[in-house]
């Protein structure tokens, strides 16, 4: 087997159950990582040990737990850690002290874990399937074995209600800004939303640590955690953030807790990522008792997260950035006013994010936008007309670009030596960006 069958064959549940579905139901109608749960105890891994914790949130997921496992890593503990999607190489869902997963070991463990699925799948109803998550988070937890790893960090999907990671035993919960996404998956009001996500709250945990949230997502978290009696740790409350100085180079922030009122730096550019390793620090200094300073910011120096306001240095610089909603795109926009160069902005959104707040928030501030969509044929895209009228809505220089090469290449084109491109939107562009940018421009991109 080699890893692209690995790949099709960690799908192939979903695949056969998919056309059995009924179009329009919630995750939690339809996903049931009780499957995931069996497949994890058929392999004797164990559910709460290694001590874990479980990041959800709409945005800031994948570098929150990027920054933790940094931090987790810098106090001396050997981390595995556990995110998706990828951005160039499946692998890099998998890392142990940040180094991804190699090919051949993911191929292996894969095939390992294959007569367990098989035979779970021939007593399945034929609508019922094991999540691709799921057998993913298996193949990571015997790599994590196998390394002898001492602490986890594992992202959650888009919720936590019905999300097959979400069946770990996890000491520590972890939310990051929980905004109105998924309404046709995890339901329609953003209370429903914040619900599911919060389910990765359980009785016996430590802590729950949460940046600060919309003041109706703030009371349903503290009524759910008193309801399972974890003590709750909230951004604005029990710890802030204050925000002294940003740039490319990432921010200075000041913490503040009970615990100390400290000065950090953290590399990765964009104020959100300020509060995002204020939020990692929280935990860190649960976790740890009594870590110092010093240890805190050697974890923020080494921690990095591709794809978030990520610049590639060159002729001319490219930046990437995983905006999908209009807050976050606020905060590219905010890092982009300070650049005075032009900016060429390519943008690809798919239809069930924020992509007209995207447009919104982005196409103003550029010379000109194209508009295009990800290769993922799992991902379905607005149509291009739709896209185009809001695009020249908020820039006439807009326009409407099917395949993302074409539209990055007329980009680069159009900037010249004296502008910037910008790719922002869904992380599968960005793969699809990093993939050009190393095969026809010949750049370095950070994994």
């Amino acid at each position: 087997m080699d890893a692209y069958h690995a790949i099709k064959f960690i799908y192939q549940s979903y695949v056969l159950a998919q056309p059995h579905i009924t179009p329009g139901l919630l995750d939690i109608y339809k996903r049931h990582p009780g499957y995931c749960r069996q497949l994890l105890q058929d392999l004797d891994l164990d559910l709460s040990q290694p001590p874990s914790a479980l990041i959800t949130g709409s945005k800031g997921k994948g570098s929150t737990s990027a920054i933790i496992a940094s931090l987790m890593q810098a106090a001396g503990y050997k981390t595995g850690l556990f995110t998706g999607p990828h951005l160039v190489d499946f692998c890099e869902r998998i890392r142990v002290d940040w180094q991804k997963i190699p090919e051949p070991e993911f191929v292996r463990l894969v095939e390992a874990v294959i007569p367990h699925v098989e035979t779970m799948q021939a007593s399945m109803p034929r609508h019922h399937y094991l999540g691709p998550v799921g057998t993913v988070l298996a193949v990571a937890l015997l790599w994590f074995k196998e390394q002898g790893t001492d602490f986890h960090v594992l992202e959650c999907g888009r919720g936590a209600l019905a999300d097959d990671v979400n069946v770990m035993a996890n000491r520590w919960s972890v939310l990051t800004p929980i905004m109105f996404e998924h309404p046709g998956y995890l339901g329609p009001t953003l209370l429903d939303i914040a619900a599911n996500k919060m389910a990765v709250v359980k009785s016996g945990q430590e802590l729950c640590i949460s940046y600060r949230q919309d003041p109706e997502v703030a009371r349903l978290l503290k009524s759910m955690c008193r309801a399972v009696q974890v003590p709750l740790k909230l951004g604005g409350e029990d710890f802030s953030v204050q925000v002294v100085k940003t740039g490319p180079e990432g921010s200075a922030f000041v913490y503040q807790s009970s615990r100390r009122k400290s000065v950090f730096k953290v590399p990765l550019a964009g104020r959100f990522q300020a509060f995002n390793a204020g939020v990692a620090v929280a935990l860190a200094e649960e976790v740890v008792p009594g870590i110092d300073d010093d240890v805190l910011q050697a974890g923020l120096d080494s921690s990095r997260w591709p794809g978030r306001c990520e610049l590639v240095a060159g002729t001319p610089p490219i930046i990437l950035d995983g905006a999908i909603n209009a807050q976050s795109a606020e905060y590219l926009r905010e890092l982009l006013a300070e650049r005075e160069e032009p900016l060429y902005i390519v943008l690809g959104v798919p239809a069930d994010k924020d992509w007209q707040g995207v447009i919104r928030t982005l196409a103003p501030a550029a010379e000109a936008v194209w508009l295009t969509a990800a290769s993922n044929a799992h991902l379905v895209f607005p149509p291009a007309e739709d896209v185009l009228v809001a695009g020249k809505k908020y820039n006439s220089h807009s326009q409407a670009i099917p395949e993302a090469a074409e539209a990055i290449e007329e980009a680069v084109a159009a900037a010249g030596t004296g502008g910037t491109v910008v790719v922002a939107g869904t992380l599968s562009l960005l793969r699809d960006a990093k993939i050009y940018i190393q095969s026809r421009l010949g750049r370095e991109c950070d994994e």
